[in-house]
């Protein structure tokens, strides 16, 4: 059961984006009504040793510390409304839109490569000093766009069915 929602929580993105990527008049609203502090959540210095999504899948191993380095997409939503929560796609990798042809290094927004997408992307959860998911959207609460290259450092959730999800308590945007 704790696989499925993890699966769910993880295609959710996937399954609504499917539309604009801008904000929906009734988030739109929500958001900006919020007046949350995010500077705790930005760092100042890029943090070393940052490995990319793909290799993070293969070896990094749950709870441990870990800083993860990509680019803001994957999807063609790759928000979470009202959340601070994104998701990232290796850097080695770009999308192409559907009915493209995919030549190396690049996957299309279609379902033909949902498995390809989902092999290399993950999602990003900021989490507050108390472990919960910050319920300010991060493009709202970090200033993000999507395609942005940013150095997320925080721990790996990974489970036994190899699901895995960054939770994060610190971004660096590369400008």
């Amino acid at each position: 059961m704790k696989s499925f929602f993890l699966l769910a929580l993880l295609t959710l993105p996937l399954a609504v984006g499917c539309g604009s990527a801008g904000e929906s008049p009734a988030t739109a609203g929500h958001a900006k009504a919020v007046s949350f502090d995010g500077s705790k959540f930005l760092l100042a210095e890029e943090p070393d040793d940052a490995i990319g999504v793909i290799e993070a899948r293969e070896e990094a191993e749950d709870g441990e510390p870990l800083v993860l380095v990509g680019r803001i997409g994957g999807s063609t939503n790759p928000w979470i409304e009202g959340r601070a929560a994104f998701m990232l796609l290796d850097a080695s990798i770009s999308v192409i839109d559907e009915g493209e042809e995919c030549e190396e290094g690049e996957i299309c927004t279609g379902d033909c490569c949902a498995t390809d997408r989902a092999n290399c992307t993950t999602l990003v959860k900021v989490l507050d000093a108390n472990g919960q998911l910050v319920t300010v959207d991060s493009r709202e609460l970090l200033g993000l766009k999507e395609s942005d290259m940013v150095v997320v450092a925080g721990n790996a959730k990974k489970d036994d069915s190899g699901n895995f999800v960054m939770l994060a308590n610190g971004v660096y945007i590369r400008r």
